[in-house]
């Protein structure tokens, strides 16, 4: 089936593939299988036994996917339940996700997010946040009061009153207050006096594959 343009205010179920140019969604949008096209914006609550292919997604509902989200611009301020992965070449993220992995470019993160593992080459963490899971970049920045389960990273920028589990990089560098479990470090490690650091060891290299990273 072929959509180009459908706009849902009430309740409709599909039966997919499905292929569009723009959805969206503001009451309720199920489709039975895969659906691909180019806009998609959820605002109320779309729900999608497939994977999703697009140019831009942008939720501020609820979305949940049962396969994987392939997208250019992927941004959320609500809340997304995805059972595979989200690849995205730039991502936004303000409300909850929880997926098996995101793979993006670039990313800001500033809500609650449940993953497996993150992975990409510039990761922003804003202030606040919860992150449940691995992070693998080759620049990390977490700003202040956000708690970070790990960090893999060619350079990690940890900010004040963070708490991470365990750091290990290249370089980092951590601001005043922070509370980290393990750092591990390859060339250079810069951590201000009144942070806690309950170990601290230089190591021949970062653990997890960096290897794409400039």
């Amino acid at each position: 089936m072929t959509i180009e343009e459908l706009h849902v205010g009430g309740s409709i179920r599909l039966k997919g593939p499905l292929k569009f140019r723009v959805i969206r969604v503001s009451g309720y949008f199920s489709v039975d299988g895969s659906v691909e096209g180019e806009e998609m914006d959820a605002s109320g609550a779309a729900n999608i036994d497939g994977n999703i292919i697009a140019r831009s997604i942008d939720v501020s509902g609820v979305l949940r996917v049962s396969g994987d989200i392939l997208v250019d611009e992927f941004s959320s301020s609500g809340t997304v339940k995805v059972a595979r992965s989200i690849r995205a070449k730039k991502a936004t993220i303000s409300g909850r996700v929880k997926a098996e992995r995101i793979l993006v470019d670039e990313a800001l993160l500033k809500g609650s997010i449940d993953v497996r593992e993150i992975q990409g080459a510039k990761i922003h963490i804003g202030r606040g946040s919860k992150i449940q899971g691995s992070i693998v970049a080759c620049e990390v920045t977490v700003d202040r009061d956000a708690e970070v389960q790990s960090i893999y990273a060619k350079r990690a920028f940890i900010g004040r009153d963070v708490e991470v589990k365990n750091v290990e990089a290249e370089e980092v560098s951590i601001d005043k207050g922070a509370e980290i479990s393990v750092v591990r470090y390859a060339a250079r490690a810069d951590y201000d006096r009144s942070s806690r650091v309950d170990k601290i060891e230089k190591v021949e290299k970062v653990s997890r594959d960096i290897t794409y990273c400039r």
